[in-house]
């Protein structure tokens, strides 16, 4: 068996991916390390996309895996989530720290695939990236609204004026989608999600529809540039008015153990749900949207969370305070820049628990 090994770039990551590649190599697995990660253990690697491996196990979190599927584009080698070190992700089944424990099944191939479906968007003449969770339009200004209509297999369905417009996957919605009052829904239903985010038509509610249909958004409109973001990793600039968005043919494939030893995952999406009723739906919508872009950003300084957001610093700042104040975020310095903080997710509590004490 080959195994490729891919990480994000955060320390405590490479030290993650380099345990997991030590287990296996003493398992008899020949490694192949992601060119990225061998360049940080000092060692020569492999590009994603022309690695050739059995699986690609892929170290880190939410954002380091979002971001190996965009890279990794249609190439179908089956991945394997690997949560790094106090980096919550619905998609893992499997932790670093568990790791040893899975190897004998990876090795023994007691795991099957699971496929799961993603999203071909065409834009500006122009193939995206192929999308996990879904693909979110927004004007790059908060507070300012974009015009667009929606129409399915060609036929106008409904014209709209809102904060923004989610499509997005099963396995997205219980991400963005999901915080915006999206339905959850269960992985592998052959639909897709269309949420309007704060619409001006208080009667609009989120759409299920077939994923075997075309959708596409015309007539896109807004008083400052409308940005596509991808995954909650790329965003790009709508240079023109209209975008389709279909399944893809290419899915995602990951590897699934046996019920056993993911007996947990229902458990944690009702964890997931609970905890966001518990406590996020009461957050302000500018506490919302930053808590978001710490799920899919693992740790940012404040000058970063302004960026991703276009939120004002004030609005920022409030936000963070009420973040922290709430258990949902930590702050801890930043060794490059002592005057700057990092800002990143922690393990969040529900209402009745006290607050964390910061005084320590």
């Amino acid at each position: 068996m080959r195994v490729g090994i891919a990480s994000g770039q955060a320390s405590a990551m490479v030290e993650d991916a380099t345990q997991v590649a030590q287990l296996l190599t003493d398992a008899g697995v020949e490694v192949e390390l992601e060119e990225g990660l061998a360049a940080a253990v000092g060692s020569t690697g492999t590009p994603l996309r022309k690695m050739s491996v059995d699986v690609l196990a892929v170290v880190g979190s939410d954002h380091t895996l979002l971001n190996t599927l965009l890279r990794l584009g249609k190439r179908s080698s089956p991945v394997l989530p690997v949560a790094s070190r106090g980096q919550p992700g619905f998609l893992f089944d499997v932790s670093a720290a568990s790791f040893e424990e899975a190897v004998e099944d990876l090795v023994a191939r007691r795991w099957s695939i699971e496929r799961r479906a993603r999203l071909h968007i065409t834009m500006d003449g122009a193939e995206s990236p192929l999308i996990l969770n879904e693909i979110a339009i927004f004007p790059r200004t908060s507070a300012i609204l974009i015009g667009y209509s929606l129409h399915l297999e060609g036929e106008p369905f409904w014209k709209d004026m809102s904060d923004g417009l989610i499509i997005s996957t099963p396995t997205g919605s219980t991400a963005y989608a999901m915080s915006v009052g999206g339905p959850v829904v269960v992985s592998p239903a052959p639909v897709m999600t269309v949420i309007a985010v704060n619409s001006a038509n208080p009667a609009r509610r989120p759409l299920i529809v077939p994923d075997s249909m075309t959708l596409e958004v015309k007539d896109i409109s807004s008083r400052v540039t409308v940005d596509v973001i991808f995954d909650g990793q790329v965003r790009r600039p709508l240079r023109g008015k209209s975008i389709q968005v279909t399944r893809s043919t290419n899915d995602a494939l990951f590897v699934k153990f046996p019920e056993e030893r993911v007996a947990a995952l229902h458990g944690k999406l009702l964890k997931k749900i609970e905890v966001f009723e518990s406590v996020a739906q009461d957050l302000p919508p500018s506490a919302k949207l930053v808590l978001k872009v710490l799920e899919y950003g693992e740790q940012l300084s404040q000058r970063e969370i302004i960026e991703e957001t276009k939120l004002p610093a004030r609005t920022v700042r409030h936000a963070l305070s009420i973040l922290i104040s709430e258990g949902l975020v930590m702050k801890k310095l930043s060794l490059r820049d002592s005057r700057q903080g990092l800002f990143r997710l922690t393990n969040p509590r529900k209402k009745d628990e006290p607050a964390p004490d910061t005084r320590k």
